[in-house]
């Protein structure tokens, strides 16, 4: 059981690695963009033998008010490494930092219906399928940290970075493995895109103003006590009897 569960991640993992591979070698933004899509939703099929009734079962999932303050914390905690990790590494190396581009309102608009598509798919395949597939065979430790990395290794022919995606699989799939609710997990995971989107652009424009190494260590620092913060609301929340609406 182990030994099969393991080769059809791979094989998924190497389906979606492909499509995106060959995405990178087109022209055209939506060719490229439709490539992606349709490399994620077939290694999703892929993992569920093409048949949507075998999605992995899960108990009910709850919902809580409550966990929409932990969830932005840990967001923002999110977002702070994923800015200032790599700003550090490019000082380090003494790299120029490649600012964003300020996007066009068409552009933007554009932007954000592909980010919206993209981060519900991806939830469905790495949390939904992926994550839950491997808590029914091997628990809550195993789930969270194979899917965090295999979260990491699919974004490594992308702009994201395996370092980052890895943290971001990390805290995204720990709100979905509490809560077994894919909603919660997409609107994490939008609002984490959302925050890079709008606020990454305003740090690059002041990048002279956070790039000393103690600012950036102090940001990085922060970002990881916001991440270990969410944590222990949501381990205390999550702890007692649930009161809300399951789903």
């Amino acid at each position: 059981m182990s030994k099969r569960l393991y080769l059809n991640l791979f094989l998924s993992l190497l389906i979606l690695l492909f499509g995106y591979n060959f995405a990178s070698g087109l022209t055209g933004y939506w060719t490229i963009r439709i490539v992606n899509i349709l490399s994620i939703v077939l290694a999703g099929f892929f993992l569920i033998k093409f048949n949507p009734s075998l999605l992995p079962k899960k108990n009910n999932s709850t919902f809580r008010i409550q966990y929409l303050f932990p969830i932005v914390i840990g967001i923002i905690g999110l977002f702070l490494i994923n800015y200032f990790i790599p700003l550090l590494t490019y000082k380090l190396m003494d790299w120029e930092w490649p600012s964003k581009i300020h996007l066009t309102k068409y552009e933007l608009i554009r932007y954000l219906g592909l980010i919206t598509i993209l981060g519900v798919l991806e939830e469905l395949y790495f949390r939904r399928i992926i994550a839950q597939k491997i808590f029914n065979s091997k628990g809550f430790s195993k789930a969270l940290w194979i899917s965090a990395l295999i979260f990491g290794f699919a974004h490594i022919v992308t702009d994201s970075g395996i370092l980052g995606t890895f943290f971001g699989g990390l805290v995204l799939g720990y709100i979905y493995l509490k809560t077994k609710n894919i909603w919660i997990s997409i609107f994490a995971h939008l609002t984490n895109n959302l925050i890079s989107l709008f606020v990454s652009p305003f740090l690059d424009k002041n990048i002279a103003d956070f790039s000393s190494y103690q600012k950036i260590t102090i940001f990085i620092g922060f970002g990881l006590s916001l991440i270990y913060a969410m944590y222990l609301i949501f381990k205390k929340q999550t702890e007692l009897k649930p009161a809300g609406n399951t789903v």
